[in-house]
């Protein structure tokens, strides 16, 4: 069975999986820290199959968010298991230090 392939006309108009995408222009005003002045950050929002904007825009804020999450709970286990691997090669170095003292007696 051969496979069903694209007209140049299907590819040239681009319509594939995203045929129901409505791209939206985003301009949101911040005032500068700096300045004082107002800064305006543009952006491209992609709605999906008769999304509202808004739903949009929380969706984009929650995935922004989730770069945000504290993981210094994790550092800190982390940092706890590097500190023991250390006292461990203390321990060692120790170790070695008093069989030098034992021999030279």
């Amino acid at each position: 069975m051969a496979k069903k392939q694209k007209s140049f006309a299907d590819k040239a108009s681009g319509r594939g999986t995203d045929a129901d995408v409505v791209m939206v222009k985003y301009v949101k005003s911040v005032k500068s820290e700096k300045t004082g002045f107002w800064r305006f950050n543009e952006q491209m929002v992609k709605l999906r199959d008769g999304e509202d904007l808004n739903a949009a825009l929380k969706r984009l804020d929650e995935a922004n968010n989730l770069v945000d999450i504290d993981l210094s709970a994790f550092e800190a286990t982390t940092n706890t298991d590097d500190t023991s691997s250390a006292n461990t090669e203390e321990s060692k170095e120790t170790i070695v230090v008093s069989d030098l003292e034992g021999e030279e007696e």
